[in-house]
């Protein structure tokens, strides 16, 4: 068999099946040596590589290479300096400061509509920590909607761009309680050291600094150090900075200073694609009705989608029963009765009408006057009228790509006199406000 060839027809697989980043940082590094006794041996430059291609991509690989043979093949990932260990036990202590979680990498998180900018600028970064103009980035939004994986990720590439890179991810809780304790114990020189001499900062929930005074100082001057030896500084938050409300001026002006990227909602693409990204990761397969029931009805964030599928997967094994819609709609019965209600703007109704229609809030938010677009725009401006009784006719058009209150009173009174005679839009617009307002 010619291993060279069968190389390359890998490598067009695992292109296809691999994001581009891991594909060119990682995939690309590897090489065939040869194939012996039913083992295909691969080389690549470093023991590092190595391991990480081992604990994350080994998979992939030996599956793109079986469907292309007959044989159950399998593959092996040596390197030249295999035969010591220093240069791995020396990473594994740089990594063990760091905090980070190796399973957030970039190639196991999804991009879609909702975070396609963060994720660009996150890239960017962890590509070239400080050099970039994202100085610092700051991430916004609402709970489990992917903040801290975009953030650990960017650690996770930039390390295995630099194994020697000082990295530290860090909640601000945590960081708040090492400050107490480093003040208690007398060791606030090596706190100080710790986070004011590392090229790499990820600080998440940075809104929880509304609550310390001492740690909003001691997060100025470190802020200040990092940015003027151009280190790299990135920020979480559930808010945008001009929001924080008890956290110093001189604090959130600095946070703005560099990117600021709003994380929002995932709509039904992306949420599709979140749950056949996970099903692939525990090699998994479920029913289309399933995917379908748990696309359509778990809208509140990531977290809580990859927990229902976690659910019902558990359900079936207790149970010991198959995969079901029936089991499914039983195994969340009391996550789906007991969530909690949405929090509804406009931008939610926009989200659940875009949803409901196989279109995108980019789409309701467009230039385009075709009927699939138009109806469930004016759709969604009725139900923002209806149902946000402070929101002003101005506020809707301008959420609807900055157009005319005229346009949005249009759009209410066509939908509003239609509603005399069609049945189908009757049955819609109920259907539509029960999601909204969470009763199914």
């Amino acid at each position: 068999m010619d291993i060279t060839k069968l190389w390359q027809e890998t490598l067009l697989l695992l292109e296809k099946t691999l994001t581009d980043v891991v594909y060119n940082s990682m995939i690309m590094k590897l090489s065939p040596i040869k194939l012996e006794n039913n083992t295909l041996y691969l080389s690549v430059e470093s023991s590092f590589f190595k391991t990480a291609i081992n604990s994350r991509y080994l998979y992939d690989i030996t599956r793109c290479v079986r469907s292309l043979t007959d044989i159950d093949i399998e593959v092996q990932i040596e390197s030249p300096n295999d035969k010591t260990t220093e240069e791995t036990i020396k990473f594994a202590e740089n990594y063990a400061k760091t905090n980070l979680r190796p399973k957030y990498t970039f190639d196991t998180f999804v991009k879609g509509k909702s975070n396609e900018m963060a994720y660009a600028a996150a890239l960017s970064i962890a590509e070239q920590p400080g050099e970039s103009s994202y100085n610092p980035l700051f991430l916004y939004g609402g709970v489990g909607l992917g903040k801290t994986h975009l953030v650990q990720s960017i650690g996770n590439f930039a390390l295995e761009q630099n194994p020697n890179l000082s990295v530290v991810y860090q909640s601000t809780e945590s960081f708040t309680n090492e400050l107490i304790y480093s003040i208690r114990d007398k060791t606030t020189q090596n706190f100080k050291n710790k986070y004011r001499r590392c090229d790499l900062l990820l600080l998440d929930d940075i809104q929880f600094l509304e609550r310390t005074v001492e740690t909003q100082e001691e997060i100025f001057h470190t802020f200040n150090t990092l940015y003027n030896e151009n280190k790299q500084i990135v920020l979480t938050s559930d808010l945008p900075p001009k929001e924080l409300g008890n956290i110093e001026k001189r604090l959130t002006t600095r946070f703005g200073m560099g990117l600021i990227v709003d994380v929002t909602l995932p709509d039904y693409e992306t949420r599709a694609a979140i749950l056949e990204k996970k099903l692939h990761l525990e090699r998994l397969a479920l029913p289309p009705a399933v995917k379908e029931f748990i696309i359509r009805n778990i809208v509140s964030n990531i977290r809580d989608l990859e927990g229902a599928l976690n659910k019902v997967i558990a359900y079936a094994r207790f149970t010991n029963t198959p995969i079901t819609l029936e089991l499914t709609r039983e195994a969340l019965k009391d996550q789906l009765e007991g969530a909690e209600k949405p929090i509804i703007t406009v931008e939610y109704i926009q989200q659940i009408v875009a949803d409901y229609h196989k279109i995108t809030v980019e789409d309701l938010n467009s230039r385009r006057r075709t009927k699939d677009i138009v109806i469930p725009r004016q759709i969604a401006m009725y139900l923002a009228r209806k149902i946000m009784k402070n929101v002003t006719l101005p506020q809707i058009g301008a959420a609807f790509g900055k157009r005319d209150h005229t346009t949005v009173m249009h759009g209410c009174e066509k939908i509003s006199g239609e509603l005399e005679y069609d049945a189908k839009l009757q049955d819609t617009i109920l259907d539509l406000e029960r999601k909204i307002v969470g009763e199914e």
